[in-house]
């Protein structure tokens, strides 16, 4: 009972709680996978560089040897021995370039993962709001649909219709009963997207309107689609692969190392070497090593370029549905055209044969205008991801 009351309570103060802004839910917002992954790109970058900071083509190696050496007049002494190997890396020009494509690419790669993600939160939100006034507008429905049939078995009653019209009515009330169940699903599924990307309540809650969409001016988009922060971090990307398998490149075939010994062999006899040593290549390693790297330039470049190609293609289809929008979206009045039907259908002046096709265009019609408000407002959310630029 205790628990009974507890849920009854807490689902009391959240119907009292206002309605779930976006503003609130981005507030709220998890770190995106793509954000996640764009740390993990620019950390292995940076770990490439730090692999061949100064001269050193990776970590030094010390060695460290001691033992006994046996004398047949004098006896036995200890040797002791400290071998240190440097690997060099000489392309100081391909560290250079990478380093350069790095501190150039980090911000811009932060900011086009945080655009993205921010975008996919906006359409979470519309979607989770599009599931609910769904349910709603199902819910209310089905209550209208009871109505009629109520009054529809009255009129049985009194001799004024056939039985087929309560049936009729009947059949309406099965489907739209079967029309909230789908729609209590789809609140419930768009609720999980929406949980995923924010730290939203477990159970859904009222999400505030949208309001009317705010419709971008035409004239001037294209060129900031062109300087804008996603075609930019696509780019930065496409010369920081490249460069850094350049420098995976180099470090596989730089051979030269330093090396530096200095031993102890017997009391007073101190030995300090200093030289090079070059380690040979395999037969075909290097023609090899140029061959896996021109392909892998080859198909990250490609890659980059279909990227690009599909961020043109969202940028367009957004575009050309702006264009093709040009009145603002009217507000129908749905429900005074229901009620006018119901009223006319309880005084006899309508049949339920007559009415219910009535009601159901009505019905297409207000889900109509509630997924044209919807897409209205993404493809407006995403117009405005595509041309946000770097300084925005």
């Amino acid at each position: 009972m205790r628990l009974l009351l507890a849920g009854a309570l807490s689902w009391a103060l959240m119907a009292q709680a206002p309605p779930l802004s976006f503003n609130d839910i981005q507030h709220r917002a998890r770190t995106s996978p793509e954000q996640f992954r764009t740390e993990a790109l620019l950390a292995g970058r940076q770990r490439a560089l730090s692999e061949s900071k100064g001269f050193l083509r990776e970590g030094p190696s010390l060695a460290l040897a001691a033992g006994p050496r046996k004398k047949a007049v004098e006896g036995t002494s200890t040797d002791q021995s400290v071998d240190l190997d440097l690997p060099l890396f000489l392309a100081r020009g391909t560290r250079h370039r990478l380093e350069t494509s790095l501190g150039k690419a980090d911000p811009l790669l932060r900011q086009g993962a945080a655009i993205e993600s921010s975008f996919r939160l906006r359409q979470a939100y519309l979607d989770a709001w599009l599931a609910e006034r769904l349910l709603a507008l199902r819910e209310a429905d089905l209550i209208t649909v009871q109505a009629w049939l109520k009054a529809a078995r009255a009129r049985l009653e009194a001799g004024a219709d056939p039985a087929f019209q309560v049936s009729l009515v009947e059949g309406e009330m099965l489907k739209a009963q079967l029309d909230l169940e789908e729609a209590r699903k789809q609140r419930v599924g768009t609720w999980a997207a929406l949980q995923a990307l924010a730290e939203v309540p477990i159970q859904p809650v009222p999400l505030e309107d949208p309001g009317d969409p705010h419709l971008p001016e035409t004239v001037g988009l294209p060129p900031r689609y062109e300087q804008s922060s996603l075609r930019q971090a696509l780019q930065a990307r496409l010369d920081l692969e490249q460069q850094t398998l350049r420098h995976q490149e180099a470090l596989a075939t730089s051979r030269w190392s330093l090396r530096a010994n200095y031993s102890k062999e017997e009391p007073g006899v101190h030995i300090a070497k200093l030289g090079f040593a070059y380690r040979f290549a395999r037969i075909g390693e290097g023609q090899a090593i140029r061959r896996e790297t021109e392909a892998n330039l080859q198909a990250t470049k490609r890659e980059l370029e279909i990227a690009l190609l599909e961020l043109d293609a969202r940028f367009q289809s957004a575009f050309q549905r702006l264009q093709s929008l040009s009145a603002p979206l009217p507000t129908p009045a749905f429900d005074s055209a229901l009620k006018a039907v119901g009223l006319r259908l309880t005084e006899g002046k309508e049949r339920p044969s007559e009415a219910l096709p009535i009601r159901r265009q009505l019905l297409e019609a207000q889900v109509a205008f509630l997924r044209r408000l919807h897409a209205t407002h993404l493809f407006t959310a995403e117009l405005q991801a595509l041309t946000e630029g770097v300084n925005q």
